[in-house]
């Protein structure tokens, strides 16, 4: 492996794992330049301006397609130009690897690649089920199988998988990955966010992400309706699946998208974060705040929480559809937030960027003379 192609797709520019890759790209550019080629995303003009803004324009490349052409069709239909493609722009940039940091390969995009034209792929897998962790948060919050069975089909693919959560990990096998092609690389964060610890504390609790129902959104709302005199500041993308009036919520101020240097600003001086979700591949903004050393508010029922987080590092909201729960989290949190700081920032640790770099690195050489020595890319 001489240099690697990186690819997020459509979506990447909102979603938590989607920034991470712009951690990735700077942090083995920094590292080891010669290997890191462009980042690479299909080229709407909000990537393209999101991602030229923290890693500038001259490193990015418009690939003109993405992984799929329609994510809401069932079956999902996916792009079969998609790797071909990958593969061409990989070649005239000189590259002999591509790294998704955002997204999936179908097999059927490969089949249309004859193997002396390949390339071989890794894949950082931030979800590999579109299922809840019970069966009652999957029937509350997801109820479709569109999404698991492309799921299904897409991980037929024998690339190398770089699972960002040991459940992550555990989906992948459950869903027939074969056990040599898929390993845990935990995500990290940028360890200079520790220098905006010891900012200057708000009134306000912060809640940052997708305004999904099962994101926990819908508890927060509540919240405010019950406990006015709590402000809350709310960064996210809104969902067509549910339509907020934010008019209805006077204590709650909807900032939308926030560019990322302001968004760890804003979660810097918040009285906690509130992290209500019930499901995750990895959960990001728990770890960022332990280490801009805000305290946690958490859904005790994501699995992320018991995986990421040790004991007294955060406080649970225990049952999260009671506002009067949340109102005696927020109570402790900010009662003990000293000591919620000092186990959040000793936790947070675990996730150190350098080591996750070395594993990063190891894991796509590996799979990258896998894949070379099997036939798949020759």
């Amino acid at each position: 492996m001489k240099r690697v192609l990186f690819y997020v797709d459509s979506g990447g520019a909102t979603g938590g794992p989607g920034m991470h890759s712009v951690r990735i790209w700077r942090a083995l550019k920094e590292k080891q330049p010669e290997l890191v080629g462009p980042l690479v995303v299909p080229g709407t003009r909000d990537e393209l301006s999101i991602f030229g803004a923290q890693i500038g324009e001259e490193n990015l490349r418009p690939l003109g397609v993405a992984a799929l052409v329609d994510d809401a069709a069932d079956p999902v239909v996916v792009e079969e130009r998609f790797y071909a493609r990958l593969c061409e722009l990989a070649r005239r940039e000189g590259c002999d690897h591509v790294h998704v940091l955002w997204g999936f390969v179908h097999p059927a995009q490969i089949d249309r690649v004859a193997p002396r034209h390949r390339l071989p792929v890794t894949i950082t897998l931030c979800d590999a089920s579109a299922r809840g962790e019970e069966s009652d948060v999957d029937a509350m919050f997801f109820g479709s199988d569109r999404w698991e069975r492309y799921l299904r089909e897409t991980l037929r693919a024998p690339l190398g998988y770089l699972a960002i959560s040991d459940k992550t990990h555990s989906d992948a096998l459950a869903q027939g990955v074969h056990p040599a092609h898929v390993e845990t690389v935990h995500l990290w964060v940028d360890p200079k966010l520790a220098e905006l610890r010891g900012a200057n504390v708000g009134d306000y609790v912060a809640y940052v992400g997708g305004l999904a129902e099962y994101k926990g959104i819908g508890h927060v709302l509540d919240f405010a309706v019950a406990y006015p005199e709590y402000p809350i500041k709310v960064a996210g993308y809104p969902t067509l699946d549910f339509p907020i009036d934010w008019k209805r919520y006077p204590s709650v101020e909807h900032l939308g998208y926030v560019p990322y240097a302001d968004l760890v600003r804003m979660m810097s001086r918040a009285r906690a974060l509130l992290y209500l979700s019930y499901s995750e591949g990895f959960g990001l903004p728990m770890i960022e705040a332990q280490v801009l050393g805000v305290p946690l508010v958490v859904n005790p029922r994501n699995a992320m929480v018991r995986e990421l987080l040790a004991r007294g590092s955060y406080v649970s909201a225990g049952n999260v559809a009671s506002p009067t729960s949340i109102k005696a989290a927020i109570d402790v949190a900010t009662r003990d937030r000293a000591e919620l700081v000092s186990r959040g920032v000793e936790n947070a640790a675990r996730f150190d960027e350098a080591q996750k770099l070395v594993e990063l690195e190891r894991a796509m050489r590996k799979h990258h003379t896998r894949l070379v020595e099997g036939g798949f890319a020759r």
